[in-house]
C-alpha cells in the first residue's frame, strides 16, 4: 500500500474534534428566567449538564493532545492508519449524544445504564486512539525515525494503565454511577495530562 500525506489525517481529525467540542457547548442551555431563589440557584440545578460538559471537554482535549503528540512523530500515513483514525473518530463523534444521554438520566431510572453507555463510548474512543498510535509505531516507514518508534510505543504503554482505569470506571457505573462520574473525570484529566508530560520530556 502507498504512503499518504499525514496533513490530511491531521486536518480531518482536528476538524472533527473541534466540531465535537462545539456541539458540546451548544448543548448547554441558558435558563429562560431566574427561579424564585435567584439565577445562581437556577444555574445550579443544571449541574448535571455542566459536569457532563466538563468531563467530555477534558476527554476530547486529551485525545487531541495525545493525537497531536503522536502525529508529530510520524512522517506519513497509509490506508490502514487512515481507516483506524476514522474508527477512532466514530466514537469521538458520538460523545455529544452519549453526554446528553448520561446527563438526562442522572438521578432517574436508567441512570446506571446511561452512565455505563457514556463510559463505554469514552473507553472505546481511548482504545481506538491507542490502536492508532500502536499501529503508527509498528509499521516501518510511518514514524520519522527509530527514536520516534520508541516514543510512540512508550506512549502506548503509558496509555495501557489508563485504559485499565477507565475500564474499571465503566464497571463501577453499573453499581455506583455517582462514583463512576468522578472516575470518568479523573480518567479524562489523566488522558489530558499524560501526553502533555510526555511531550515536555522529549523535544519535537
Amino acid at each position: 500500500m502507498g504512503l499518504l500525506p499525514k496533513n490530511r489525517l491531521e486536518a480531518f481529525s482536528d476538524g472533527v474534534l473541534a466540531i465535537v467540542i462545539t456541539i458540546l457547548v451548544l448543548e448547554l442551555e441558558v435558563p429562560d428566567a431566574a427561579g424564585p431563589d435567584g439565577l445562581l440557584h437556577t444555574l445550579g440545578e443544571e449541574w448535571r449538564s455542566y459536569l457532563g460538559y466538563l468531563i467530555s471537554f477534558v476527554f476530547v482535549g486529551g485525545n487531541w493532545v495525545a493525537h497531536s503528540n503522536a502525529t508529530r512523530l510520524i512522517d506519513k500515513g497509509d490506508p490502514i492508519l487512515f481507516r483506524l483514525t476514522l474508527l477512532w473518530l466514530l466514537f469521538v463523534s458520538l460523545i455529544p449524544f452519549a453526554t446528553a444521554l448520561m446527563t438526562g438520566f442522572i438521578g432517574q431510572d436508567g441512570e446506571h445504564t446511561a452512565v455505563a453507555i457514556y463510559g463505554i463510548d469514552l473507553f472505546l474512543a481511548s482504545v481506538l486512539l491507542t490502536v492508532v498510535i500502536r499501529y503508527s509505531a509498528s509499521v516501518p516507514g510511518l514514524a520519522s525515525s527509530e527514536l520516534s518508534d520508541e516514543d510512540l510505543m512508550k506512549s502506548v504503554k503509558e496509555r495501557n494503565w489508563l485504559l485499565l482505569f477507565q475500564a474499571i470506571a465503566v464497571v463501577t457505573a453499573l453499581f455506583l454511577p455517582e462514583v463512576a462520574l468522578f472516575l470518568y473525570l479523573l480518567a479524562s484529566l489523566l488522558f489530558l495530562v499524560v501526553p502533555l508530560l510526555a511531550a515536555r520530556q522529549k523535544p519535537s
